[in-house]
């Protein structure tokens, strides 16, 4: 019975440890974005906290694809996103709804 809860414990701990962190990830994005997502990035791409989670999820995996190149930052957010899976993505997006 040890065994079995000592198993349990160590696999949820391995869980965690590799369960996406928005927060940590953000911090590439802050750079352009803002520390709070308020920024407007070269006074065209709008505030990311400013725009729907949906708007946002939907942004991202576009720009993962290379499908969108709005304002015309196609190839560098494809550069940005390219490392990141569907979880950390979706971390990202849910870390920013934190910030409204």
């Amino acid at each position: 019975m040890k065994k079995m809860l000592v198993i349990s414990v160590l696999a949820c701990i391995g869980v965690s440890a590799f369960a996406a962190d928005g927060a940590t990830i953000f911090k590439k994005c802050a750079v352009c974005h803002g520390a709070k997502a308020d920024k407007v990035y070269l006074n065209k791409v709008p505030a990311l906290k400013t725009l729907s989670f949906e708007e946002r999820a939907q942004a991202l995996k576009e720009y993962k694809a290379g499908t969108r190149n709005k304002f015309g930052q196609g190839a560098i957010m494809k550069v940005q996103l390219n490392s990141l899976s569907e979880a950390d993505l979706e971390a990202v997006d849910k870390y920013i709804e934190t910030l409204k």
